[in-house]
C-alpha cells in the first residue's frame, strides 16, 4: 500500500535532491516525488507579489509501497549520502498537508483574504487560513503573515501563511474557503 515519507536534506537543496530520486532512483519504487510549495505575500512599491517558496525548508516527501526497498537504494548508492533514512508521514500530518496542499500534495499552499474590524481582529478569512484561526500566534499585517502553530512531525511547529487584506483590492487565493 502506497504511503507518503519524509526525506531530510540541506535546506535550499530541497529541489535538487527531489530532482535526484527522479533520475537516480529504479522506477516503480516510488510513485510521486513532491517539494511543498506555499505562495507567499509581499509588497513592494505600493504592489503586492506573490511568489512561490518551499513550504517546509530541508524536506521533501516521496510516495511509494516500497519504503524498505528505496531505502535500501538510497544507502546503496554514492548519490543519496544526505538521505538518511525515510520516514512515514503520521496521518494526523498527512490530514493536514493534504488540507493545504491539495490530495496528492499538488499544490502550493495558498493565500487567505482577511476582513478585520476597527481593531484589526479577524472577522472573515476567506481562503485555508480559516481552519486554523484559532492557531494564530501572530498576525504581522504590515508584512501580510499569520504564523500558526500546529502539531506536525512529532513537535509543534510554526507554518507561516500569506494574508491579504480586504483594502489590498487584489487578491490571489489558490485555494477559497468561506467562514462560516
Amino acid at each position: 500500500m502506497e504511503q507518503w515519507y519524509v526525506l531530510k536534506t540541506v535546506p535550499g537543496k530541497e529541489q535538487r535532491g527531489a530532482d535526484l530520486i527522479k533520475r537516480a532512483v529504479t522506477p516503480g519504487l516510488f510513485k510521486e516525488c513532491r517539494v511543498l510549495r506555499k505562495v507567499k505575500v509581499f509588497r513592494s512599491g505600493g504592489a503586492l507579489h506573490f511568489p512561490e517558496e518551499v513550504l517546509f525548508p530541508g524536506y521533501f516527501f516521496i510516495r511509494t509501497a516500497c519504503p524498505k526497498a528505496l531505502e535500501e537504494e538510497l544507502k546503496r548508492s554514492g548519490d543519496f549520502p544526505q538521505f538518511p533514512s525515510v520516514i512515514p508521514v503520521e496521518p494526523a500530518d498527512l490530514a493536514f498537508l493534504k488540507d493545504i496542499c491539495g490530495e496528492e500534495l499538488e499544490r502550493p499552499m495558498g493565500v487567505t483574504r482577511l476582513i478585520l474590524d476597527g481593531d484589526n481582529r479577524i472577522i472573515q478569512a476567506d481562503g485555508i487560513l480559516n481552519r486554523y484561526l484559532d492557531r494564530i500566534v501572530k498576525l504581522n499585517l504590515h508584512r501580510r503573515f499569520a504564523l500558526v502553530e500546529t502539531a506536525l512531525f512529532g513537535r509543534v511547529q510554526p507554518v507561516l501563511f500569506g494574508v491579504t487584506l480586504e483594502q489590498d483590492g487584489r487578491f490571489c487565493p489558490v485555494r477559497t474557503v468561506r467562514a462560516g
